[in-house]
């Protein structure tokens, strides 16, 4: 058999994939947050440079010299507040444009602009009133928002980020100059430029991405390390010795050679309770195996060895009512009743953590010893997947795997499995070949609910069992139960059936799971009176009744 991904390779790989994500995310949220701040930054220093010249061409009625295409001594006078402005502020341009024909938005011309005296040493030249800006100087959506804050007569001030091949990532900030009459005449610009946020912002991700690195190796590390000390190596122990422990059965070894060796666990609860349970058992199967062998040498100890094995199979499943006394959401009982001295039907039922609530019921092909033996292999190894957490399907296809690894026997179980989730209600389901539950909402009555049916469990290595969801809302009822019940016969060889089983169901549906077992076992001894029992009878019985109870 194929041997698939380790679970410390499926841990190894979930913490390295949980932290890249995380740590994406963290990036993401930091890179909006700084680029806000940032821009928002520039925004309000572009607004302050642009107060001051804006004060400064009103000073020097700038906007009648746009409006009259004039130069005045004024003029220079303010430039060279202009020129101190631009000189004492951290931006790359502070101009004055027109536009001389305002229905056309490529008629821009200069008005003015400043230099500082580095600029002017340098050989910058000036712009005069009327030189046609340079084509290409500013992207046509730049040109349209210019253009109607002009038509428009805005007065207050707006900033647009624009870029262009010769000036590259530009923030642009303006305000409408009016003339003495209240006419817009032109606009006063300042430019920032930002593409230095790129710089800012990719040294950032830098730094968050080294960090992040250096603690998603810590954390993967810690997190190997503890998860193969408490969980994964005690889990692998466990699964080993499982194993060696089915092999030595399956082969016919002397009961004295099935010996399961304990997994120490450092950890409580669950994985100590799961490992105590299936040493429980297998010592269990090696103390039966270990009488039967003495019975069959002593015929007159035959009966004796077998009622042995009858107690021995009944402690296997849960025998308590109530099993849970101390939880209120749901009620739960069940009955098995093996048509000889030990069967291969069995129920179980446990609580996964405190809100999952594991339910099955099972009907092992054959009857007698051989069956009762993969009734107990069967359910050791549904238990301990189903502890570890794994879904219906999963739980169903991880024991079809096991089982089928060394079925020399050819023996097969049929399954249904139920998850339930108390606090909510759902109950996720799934069906290796067993018969149809009984489902009874609250103020209906029982119908039988068709799912689909997969595969019996040791049929057929590599199957994939599909699961689905049913919805228990308070007062909801599951009765789930063997063939022995339906296919019960009478003396006529007439069958029980599914209808007479529904009738009896329902004759007191609102009643305790305990009694609506009873009722349905009466039903099936009135029917086949004194006829002999010829299959196992196993039935289960969950009432949910949510947190309001």
């Amino acid at each position: 058999m194929k041997k698939g991904i380790s679970i410390k390779t499926k841990v190894a790989l979930t913490a390295i994939v949980f932290m890249a994500v995380l740590t994406a995310v963290i990036a993401l949220i930091g890179y909006k947050l700084f680029h806000d701040s940032v821009m928002k930054n520039y925004v309000s220093y572009a607004d302050t440079v642009l107060e001051y010249s804006y004060h400064a061409a009103e000073h020097y009625s700038f906007g009648d010299m746009i409006a009259a295409r004039e130069m005045p001594d004024e003029y220079e006078e303010l430039r060279a507040d202009l020129n101190e402005i631009k000189s004492s502020s951290k931006i790359e341009y502070l101009y004055a444009i027109y536009f001389e024909d305002p229905e056309d938005i490529h008629s821009l011309h200069y008005a003015i602009n400043a230099k500082t005296q580095e600029e002017i040493s340098a050989g910058s030249s000036f712009s005069y009133m009327g030189t046609p800006c340079e084509e290409g100087s500013f992207q046509d959506d730049t040109l349209l928002t210019l253009q109607d804050a002009v038509k428009s007569g805005k007065r207050e001030n707006g900033t647009l980020v624009g870029y262009g091949d010769a000036y590259g990532h530009m923030l642009n900030g303006y305000r409408v100059v009016f003339d003495s009459d209240g006419h817009a005449a032109g606009l006063i610009c300042v430019e920032i430029d930002i593409s230095r946020i790129n710089v800012e912002l990719h040294r950032y991700l830098r730094t968050v991405l080294l960090i992040a690195t250096a603690l998603t190796a810590i954390v993967v590390f810690l997190y190997l390390f503890n998860t193969e000390r408490y969980l994964i190596g005690p889990i692998v122990k466990l699964s080993n010795n499982s194993n060696a422990f089915i092999q030595k059965m399956q082969s016919n070894a002397e009961p004295e050679e099935l010996v399961f060796e304990e997994v120490p666990v450092r950890s409580g609860g669950e994985l100590k309770l799961l490992s105590d349970n299936v040493k429980s058992l297998a010592d269990g199967v090696s103390a039966y195996m270990t009488n039967l062998k003495a019975a069959t040498a002593e015929k007159e100890r035959i009966g004796t060895e077998l009622a042995l094995a009858t107690k021995l199979q009944a402690a296997f499943v849960p025998s308590l009512f109530p099993p849970f006394p101390d939880r209120t959401e749901f009620d739960i009982y069940a009955s098995m009743d093996p048509a000889k001295e030990v069967g291969g039907d069995f129920y179980d039922f446990y609580l996964i953590d405190d809100d999952h609530l594991c339910l099955l019921i099972a009907d092992v092909s054959g009857k007698g010893i051989p069956a009762a033996l993969f009734m107990m292999v069967s359910k050791i190894i549904l238990q301990s997947c189903a502890m570890l957490g794994q879904s219906a399907g999963k739980v169903l296809t991880k024991t079809n795997e096991a089982i089928c690894s060394n079925n020399k026997e050819s023996m097969f179980v049929t399954v249904w499995l139920g998850i339930l989730e108390i606090s909510t209600g759902k109950l996720t389901c799934a069906n290796a070949g067993h018969e149809y539950p009984a489902l009874m909402r609250s103020g209906g009555s029982f119908e039988l609910f068709h799912d689909k049916h997969g595969l019996v469990i040791g049929g057929m290595d590599g199957v994939n069992y599909k699961e689905y969801e049913l919805t228990l809302s308070p007062g909801d009822k599951l009765f789930v139960y063997t063939d022995g019940v339906p296919e019960a016969g009478d003396a006529n060889n007439d069958m029980f059936g599914t209808e007479r089983m529904l009738e009896a169901l329902n004759r007191e549906s609102t009643a305790s799971p305990e009694r609506i077992l009873r009722n349905v076992r009466a039903a099936v001894d009135g029917f086949v009176k004194d006829a002999e029992q010829f299959d196992d009878l196993t039935m289960l019985c969950l009432e949910y009744r949510g947190k309001g109870e």
